[in-house]
């Protein structure tokens, strides 16, 4: 039970469930409260969808995914050897690669930072 609930792939899974429980008990404990908390979880997932749309169309030949090796949606299931990535960074590019993925983590945070701010 502990390999399915560690393993990254069920992640996301596993917080949507703890996120649905915790509405649910926000939900008895306060009714009226659950609509607003909706609208602000809304509002705080489309700002992250405008952050990556910004990010992708603002820096279109620096994604992330162009550093690594191999295209990884020839095989998005790929699963790498033991203690190896799934898809691992072209050599000499691991530094333009780790300054994609910040520059992206730091755009998408600022975009929701700025709609949370506003709420």
């Amino acid at each position: 039970m502990k390999k399915i609930l560690c393993n990254p792939r069920f992640l996301l899974a596993l917080f949507l469930l703890c996120g649905i429980a915790l509405l649910a008990a926000l939900m008895f404990l306060s009714p009226v409260q659950g609509p607003v908390v909706l609208y602000k979880v809304a509002l705080v997932v489309v700002a992250a969808i405008a952050g990556m749309v910004f990010d992708f169309l603002a820096f279109p030949y620096s994604l992330p995914s162009s550093y690594l090796d191999w295209d990884w949606r020839d095989d998005p299931e790929a699963a790498g050897e033991d203690g190896q990535p799934d898809f691992p960074v072209a050599e000499g590019y691991l530094r333009p690669f780790c300054t994609a993925m910040l520059r992206r983590a730091v755009i998408i945070a600022a975009f929701v930072l700025a709609v949370a701010l506003g709420l």
